[in-house]
């Protein structure tokens, strides 16, 4: 049930704030709540729509889409059906970064962008631009999805997530502005030492949270520390997982523990919300408004059931337009509706991000998927990079460079990796040709060699079972 405070924000403060900040974001949550109940057909029409209208204004406002177009022998009108999309060639990371100035479409105005920046999925740094109405349609869509596991606007969210600048950088007016529409409890994925864990915790039982939003594996390690501490948390309604995967076993374990349902998330800095479980838990819907998701296999589109290299369009963001971009993940799509009378299509993730946690030498445990949006991100000169902690004291950062041109990383590094690790850990730097994904698909951004819970207590093992078998509720 939502308190005062919240029905004010929500009804009152969010719209006036979003009215100022972001207009048009309230009349894009409204849209998408009316058209996720449309028919399959009529969504795949307005998919069209808005592809051709994307794909018209690339060709004739940035360079790079004008050339692959006239090289392909294309031209806007022959797109006719799904099939003709695969005459387009896949958009890479690569392309991204080197021409990053010819995807800008000419004359856009300084102000009418934000910058952004990914750490890619496969630890593949990239930066872009997002137009500020794409912008306000992503928040709407993340609010659409975040519904679906019972959290609206103004609720007070446990969040697993994020770095410390992103909050320590924040004016005083925007740090008020996001504790009072935006309120959370957050444990800060770059220092995971168990005195911060139980504050998360002690936070969790004093602001009454219902709701859990982490990184995946982030999760899975607050379950182990509550199991082996035996532990317990308030009553929860559900956790939304996202950035990383998790096995099948994982994920039973943590809502064993949690005591509530786990939702599934896929998305990325590119497109924010890419695809969510709605409440029957059954796929993942794509975005579909807003995204056109396809699933490759060679030269044709997989089958329902079939897995495919996902290709993503961003049907909105003419800042940096992304026209059939090869993200880096396998899904399958997935045949026929679901049971929540929603028409938006739905998808299975196959191999997607996986990390390890790195354990610094000063006791802390810092996200794989922090490590990899805030650190391997910003390191300049690379097209790649996997960080391997061979000892609790040192790190392994295995680069692939650009081809021509590169940045030395060293300098860079000896500043970072102190400062965000601690004055104790040491580093190295291998340049490699090429990072393989593991036999399964997934790539390995953090890999840690040293025990993953190397510095937890650990309950009497009996105690342990009966906690995983019945919950750690009391």
């Amino acid at each position: 049930m939502s308190t005062l405070q919240e029905i004010i924000v929500r009804r009152a403060l969010y719209p006036l704030w979003a009215l100022y900040e972001h207009p048009g974001l309230s009349s894009y949550l409204q849209e998408y709540e009316a058209t996720q109940f449309w028919s399959p057909d009529r969504i795949r029409d307005l998919q069209w729509s808005r592809l051709r209208r994307l794909i018209r204004f690339a060709v004739e406002n940035c360079a790079f889409y004008n050339r692959r177009f006239r090289e392909a022998g294309l031209s806007p009108e022959d797109l006719r059906t799904p099939k003709d999309l695969l005459r387009i060639p896949v958009l890479t990371k690569d392309e991204i970064r080197q021409h990053d100035a010819d995807l800008m479409p000419v004359g856009l105005p300084p102000n009418s962008f934000v910058p952004n920046f990914t750490g890619g999925s496969s630890g593949a740094p990239l930066r872009f631009n997002v137009s500020r109405r794409r912008w306000a349609s992503r928040k709407a869509m993340t609010h659409r999805h975040d519904r679906w596991c019972g959290i609206d606007i103004g609720a007070t969210v446990g969040q697993l997530w994020g770095h410390p600048t992103e909050r320590s950088g924040l004016s005083r007016s925007e740090q008020l502005r996001q504790s009072l529409l935006e309120p959370s409890v957050r444990l800060n994925t770059f220092d995971g030492r168990e005195e911060n864990i139980e504050e998360f915790l002690e936070g969790l039982r004093r602001h009454k949270v219902t709701h859990l939003l982490a990184y995946a594996r982030s999760l899975r390690l607050l379950v182990e520390y509550l199991v082996s501490h035996l532990k317990s948390v308030p009553d929860l309604e559900a956790a939304v997982t996202t950035a990383e995967s998790l096995t099948t076993e994982e994920r039973a374990t943590i809502e064993r523990v949690l005591g509530c349902p786990t939702f599934d998330r896929y998305g990325c800095r590119e497109f924010s919300v890419v695809a969510s479980q709605c409440e029957a838990r059954d796929g993942l819907h794509i975005a579909a408004e807003t995204l056109l998701v396809e699933f490759v296999v060679g030269d044709r589109h997989a089958e329902p059931g079939e897995p495919g290299a996902i290709v993503v369009t961003d049907l909105l963001n003419e800042a940096t337009p992304f026209i059939r971009y090869l993200i880096g993940d396998v899904g399958t799509p997935m045949e026929g509706t679901c049971a929540c009378g929603r028409g938006l299509p739905r998808m299975q993730m196959v191999a997607g991000r996986i990390t390890d946690f790195i354990h610094t030498p000063d006791g802390r445990w810092i996200s794989g998927v922090a490590v990899n949006t805030y650190l391997i991100s910003q390191i300049p000169g690379i097209r790649q990079a996997q960080i391997v902690q061979q000892r609790c004291d040192h790190l392994l950062f295995r680069i692939v460079p650009l081809a021509e041109g590169y940045a030395e990383p060293g300098p860079f590094l000896s500043e970072r990796v102190p400062a965000i690790f601690g004055r104790h850990m040491t580093h190295e730097i291998q340049w490699v040709d090429r990072i393989a994904p593991e036999p399964s698909g997934k790539t390995l951004v953090t890999v840690s060699q040293c025990g993953q819970l190397h510095g937890f207590r650990q309950a009497d093992s009996q105690k342990k079972e009966d906690v995983l078998h019945a919950g750690t509720r009391s």
